[in-house]
């Protein structure tokens, strides 16, 4: 336990630097755009099956190993996904926070 807990403080805190990124369409609303990403995530998870059903596997993993980390196919997934939403002519794009006004301090006058 001691060994794992410094690496998954260093993965939230690493998570919490990483902005915040959506796909966006002219005239499309957020029903379209999930129903195109949720078609778009299933082809793509299809396809990544397809060119690489077993992974990349390993005796000196073994099975446990290749059965639950398989990142070939995740980054083939993500990229697959990538190129679905852009062919229907997504972008993906970085959304910003909006910025909070700082609170003005009352004036009293006399």
């Amino acid at each position: 336990m001691r060994r794992i807990l410094p690496v998954l403080v260093l993965f939230a805190v690493a998570a919490c630097g990483l902005p915040e990124t959506r796909w966006e369409k002219e005239g499309a609303d957020e029903k379209l755009t999930a129903g195109d990403l949720t078609y778009c995530r299933k082809a793509a998870r299809d396809e990544a099956f397809r060119v690489d059903p077993f992974g990349t596997y390993s005796p000196y993993y073994g099975f446990r190993r290749w059965a639950l980390f398989n990142d070939n196919r995740q980054i083939t997934e993500s990229q697959l996904t990538d190129f679905c939403m852009r062919n229907k002519g997504y972008q993906l794009v970085t959304v910003t926070p909006p910025q909070a006004t700082p609170p003005t301090a009352p004036t009293t006058e006399k």
